[in-house]
């Protein structure tokens, strides 16, 4: 029978010593290292688990991630013990146990060297792809919010080689360089914030698990900008329009604006207007738990989305066009947009780019994507007298605020809204 015991390696030692999984079997013995190290004042050794105490307010993600090591330790041993019908060679279940942990081989000497701030940022990745890390809500991080961690981290990584980049570096030189990089390689204002986001975040993980004590990323200088970005909305002619439009002769075309128009008419997000099933249908309405936020929503199904359905009923389970990616999707919008005479109009897009203020005139159909979808519903409905509170339970908007930011209301619209208001306020009077 395995035993899965942690040691330290030193504990005697006045400082942080590293943690070693020591798995016993057979006469059999493999030293697997956790990667992670503790002062022995601070390390429960009957539990084999850092001290709940206040002077290691990380305890409970450190011992999190020892639990996560030594389960996945226990787990690979009986896989591998049934699929070689033997006890696995030690050199067999730590390369298994590295591929499980995603990481590349370690020798045993390199643990005492100081992790650097890309290696420990590989690791911040790696523990919200496992479930270490969870959310806020408690809940695991999606692929979406993972990638856009690796592309910072390669971005980083590529700033890196013309800066010296360490957690004491991580200051007003920094920043201004970083940023200016960023500008340089042609990125819009909102793409430059949510880099700099993220690596607050990371800083901030890094700082809770005792590898950084520069706080300079917490000051206001080291701000993460954000800016209500250009985006358009189809109006209900449009979206009547492109609803009109005869792509018969190229399925794959029709398929796609049919199933934008499930999002124009139910709110939804790609990942939810896309998954729709056939249970998520029930007596005229939609029954969604949308992924991003897992709120729970009912949509009544519009009559286009009706007619939408009765063309595909008998073809695909759910009675709705098959799914897509989303830049495949995106990329035929632009084909199928290009075609409806009324998104030709040219209108004017304002934003920051690489540092500087830039206007476009360009063909509304060049602005389509499958995002456009969701906001179309939410402006389309809101313009069309729904209450903006009822409305974002739908939309899943937390604040007014947040919710009128989004959708895409012109100062005309608003004016000939509180004219038509004001001339029924007055007929009721008289």
């Amino acid at each position: 029978m395995a035993e899965f015991n942690y040691y330290l390696r030193d504990k005697g030692k006045d400082g942080e010593t590293p943690i070693t999984l020591f798995i016993s079997y057979n006469s059999k013995r493999l030293k697997y290292p956790s990667l992670e190290k503790i002062h022995p004042k601070l390390w429960n050794d009957k539990k084999q688990l850092a001290k709940e105490v206040q002077a290691f307010p990380a305890h409970k993600i450190f011992n999190d991630t020892l639990s996560h090591i030594k389960g996945t330790a226990e787990k690979v041993f009986r896989q591998l013990k049934l699929k070689l019908e033997r006890s696995p060679l030690p050199s067999e279940l730590k390369d298994q146990l590295d591929i499980e942990l995603n990481r590349a081989a370690i020798k045993e000497h390199e643990t005492d060297k100081p992790i650097t701030l890309i290696e420990l940022f590989d690791r911040f990745i790696t523990e919200a792809e496992n479930g270490i890390r969870l959310t806020a809500t408690g809940k695991r991080y999606d692929k979406r919010t993972i990638q856009k961690y690796r592309t910072t981290k390669n971005k980083l990584a590529e700033f890196g080689k013309s800066y010296h980049l360490t957690f004491d570096t991580i200051n007003h030189s920094f920043y201004s360089k970083f940023v200016a990089y960023l500008n340089n390689e042609g990125y819009k204002l909102n793409s430059v914030g949510k880099y700099i986001m993220i690596i607050k975040t990371f800083l901030n993980y890094a700082t809770e698990m005792g590898y950084n004590t520069n706080m300079y990323f917490k000051s206001s200088k080291f701000k993460a900008y954000s800016v209500t970005g250009f985006s358009i909305y189809l109006t209900v002619k449009e979206l009547e329009e492109l609803y009109k439009e005869d792509l018969s002769k190229t399925p794959h075309l029709e398929r796609v604006r049919d199933l934008f128009l499930v999002g124009a008419w139910t709110g939804l997000r790609f990942s939810d207007f896309t998954t729709i099933k056939p249970e998520n249908i029930q007596d005229g309405f939609l029954h969604i738990k949308t992924q991003k936020t897992g709120e729970k929503v009912i949509i009544p199904i519009h009559p286009t989305v009706k007619a939408i359905m009765a063309k595909y009923e008998g073809k695909y389970p759910n009675s709705l066009p098959p799914p897509i990616s989303n830049q495949k999707m995106n990329d035929y919008l632009k084909d199928i947009t290009k075609q409806v005479e009324c998104l030709e109009e040219v209108v004017e897009a304002e934003y920051i780019k690489g540092g500087h203020k830039v206007t476009e005139m360009r063909p509304k159909w060049e602005f389509v994507t499958t995002h456009t979808a969701r906001r179309s519903f939410a402006t389309n409905v809101y313009k069309s007298g729904f209450p903006a509170i009822s409305l974002m339970k739908i939309t899943g908007h937390r604040t007014e605020s947040a919710f009128l930011k989004y959708i895409k209301v012109k100062p005309e619209d608003v004016a000939v809204q509180l004219a038509e208001h004001w001339k029924e306020s007055v007929l009721k009077v008289v």
